[in-house]
């Protein structure tokens, strides 16, 4: 029979009226619509999910569903196939007519899928201080909800030469229910980082510092990792928040300004002789800068010591005089 003769004819009956039955007659059909949309939880598409009024018929399977997570759509021809196999009296309003199931799911963290990895890789001989990089960072892995705390991680396999690995993370029972990561491992270390920028001349104090985690090899042979050599110190360029410090973006706070009038101090076990002097350059606590003697325009090398203090060396003096 032809398609178009089959809808020629259901079209035909669908425009008899309906009148009351009459004694002795098998009751009406139930009256089917079309569910459009539908979530789901369970691994099949059952005729109840499509239809309401689908009655005694509603548990028979129809279809599988989309895996956890997907949706998927089906067209008025397919529905009209559906409903004319399992003998229910509905059919398409118009070709646009369509079912979409989604399918419901559990998103596993990927905080936990990497915890259950770095496990299976410390078994292997990870060092502890590495972090495992997955291939795919964006992983997203939907689970069926009844499966949410059957979630693992197997069979992980690390090449201890070149640090990469690959594992199987498994849920539910089947044997399909299983997906494969890859990756590498990094070593990681913790680098202290400022909370906030810090701009030109800024001293960094004990509260501006957190803590980051960070992959070894990225880091710059200069970047600080000890927060004794940034507390205290003075910034000598703009420096942002949440990365490495290097050692040339910081000094020692300025005591001493090129051009400041410092006293130049010399002290001997028998007696003490101080100048005043001019500084040629500028520089912090413990720097040695040159600094020229107001009086004869003399110029020696000093320590600075303090705020417009420099501390002169003996055999120096002379330039004291």
């Amino acid at each position: 029979m032809k398609l178009s003769t089959l809808l020629l004819g259901i079209s035909l009956l669908a425009a008899v009226p309906a009148h009351a039955g009459t004694e002795g007659e098998a009751p009406a059909a139930p009256f089917v619509t079309l569910n459009p949309e539908v979530t789901i939880s369970d691994g099949v598409i059952r005729l109840g999910d499509i239809f309401l009024g689908a009655g005694d018929k509603a548990d028979r399977t129809v279809a599988y569903s989309p895996r956890p997570g997907k949706r998927a759509e089906f067209d008025a021809r397919w529905l009209y196939r559906v409903a004319r196999a399992h003998g229910l009296e509905w059919r398409p309003g118009s070709k646009s007519d369509r079912l979409v199931v989604v399918r419901e799911s559990h998103v596993v963290p990927l905080g936990d899928i990497k915890s259950m990895l770095h496990e299976g890789l410390l078994e292997q001989g990870a060092d502890p201080d590495s972090r495992a990089v997955l291939s795919n960072r964006d992983l997203t892995l939907h689970v069926p909800v009844d499966s949410a705390d059957r979630v693992g991680v197997h069979a992980v396999n690390l090449d201890a030469g070149t640090g990469r690995f690959s594992a199987v993370v498994a849920w539910g029972d089947g044997d399909d229910e299983r997906s494969r990561i890859t990756g590498r491992l990094e070593h990681m270390i913790d680098v202290p980082v400022l909370i906030s920028r810090k701009m030109s001349g800024d001293v960094i104090r004990e509260t501006d510092i957190k803590w980051l985690e960070l992959p070894q090899k990225r880091l710059s042979r200069n970047a600080i990792v000890d927060p004794a050599r940034l507390i205290g110190m003075a910034v000598r360029r703009t420096v942002s928040a949440g990365k490495p410090v290097a050692d040339n973006d910081v000094r020692r706070p300025l005591l001493v300004g090129k051009g400041d009038r410092v006293t130049m101090v010399l002290a001997t076990p028998q007696m003490q002789i101080t100048a005043v002097g001019r500084a040629i350059e500028e520089g912090g606590e413990g720097d040695t800068i040159s600094i020229a003697n107001t009086q004869t325009n003399k110029v020696v090398e000093g320590v600075v010591t303090g705020p417009g203090q420099v501390r002169i060396d003996a055999p120096v003096n002379l330039a004291m005089r």
